[in-house]
């Protein structure tokens, strides 16, 4: 088995929320389910699809909740 250390992969379940705190530059990808992403300072939020991705544009608290069970590649 291989662990990539740079880039973790979080399962989660359908509802289940992680929290980064100043993560600015970090890529967010939904590898497998639809989830729900909110930053502070940006009003808009984004949904990713399986095989989409966010580039994380500043610092401050992101959220990200699975609408579905997901996996989800922080790098």
């Amino acid at each position: 088995m291989n662990l990539d250390l740079d880039r973790p992969t979080l399962a989660l379940d359908a509802g289940q929320v992680v929290s980064l705190d100043d993560a600015a530059g970090r890529r967010i990808s939904a590898r497998l389910g639809s989830v729900w992403i909110t930053y502070e300072g940006i009003v808009k939020d984004v949904i990713l699809a399986p095989g989409e991705s966010l580039v994380l544009a500043r610092d401050g608290r992101t959220v990200v909740q699975a609408l579905e069970p997901a996996f989800v590649t922080l790098q």
